[in-house]
């Protein structure tokens, strides 16, 4: 997790030290990291040569080492952000740079995900199925928990399946919006009237 999110937060190309990274990242995630996860990732980017460390102006403190990605860094994360493939464990750092995405693309990996996830849990519905069946044939054996289990996997599932379409309509709306931020720019407007020969 932590190897793509740091790369991604310094994506944009400013140097930042370790702290202020933990700091963007817990605004964008709601989530906390420990210091010292992050910094020794930090220290592994650095000598894979995927991020540099800066130096400080003199009147800074000394501790906070600023860092850059490099252009192997950059390379190794946008391979990763458009990957049409999204590990379970992978999703929530991808869906914070996900808006850095071409919307075709986008929404052609969320599809992706969405229908392997929805096959995973169709095939989990099957066995379910058959373990209850197999319990009922063996009514004087002892309690299965397999049927409640995979239940509970079912379920979980399906709450990531409902949050990616959740996910979908947020960019939607997010898109509608920057849609009709653009058509108030009077530059946008000229552009679009030159564009489609309209005045």
């Amino acid at each position: 997790m932590f190897w793509h999110l740091i790369l991604g937060l310094l994506r944009d190309g400013r140097s930042r030290h370790g702290y202020e990274l933990m700091t963007e990242y817990a605004a964008r995630s709601g989530n906390k990291t420990s210091p010292g996860n992050f910094y020794r990732e930090l220290a592994r980017l650095a000598a894979k040569g995927l991020v540099e460390t800066g130096v400080n102006p003199p009147e800074a403190d000394a501790r906070r080492i600023p860092y850059r990605i490099k252009d192997p860094g950059r390379h190794i994360f946008d391979r990763w952000l458009t990957s049409p493939k999204i590990d379970d464990g992978d999703l929530p750092t991808w869906m914070l740079f996900a808006d850095r995405i071409d919307t075709g693309i986008r929404c052609r990996i969320l599809e992706r995900h969405e229908e392997e996830l929805w096959m995973r849990s169709k095939a989990l519905a099957r066995l379910r199925d058959d373990a209850i069946a197999t319990a009922h044939a063996g009514r004087d054996a002892a309690f299965d928990p397999l049927p409640v289990l995979l239940t509970r996997q079912m379920k979980l599932l399906s709450c990531e399946i409902e949050s990616l379409q959740d996910l979908r309509l947020a960019f939607d709306e997010w898109l509608k919006g920057c849609r009709e931020e653009e058509a108030d720019i009077p530059e946008a407007r000229s552009a679009r009237r030159k564009r489609t020969g309209k005045k």
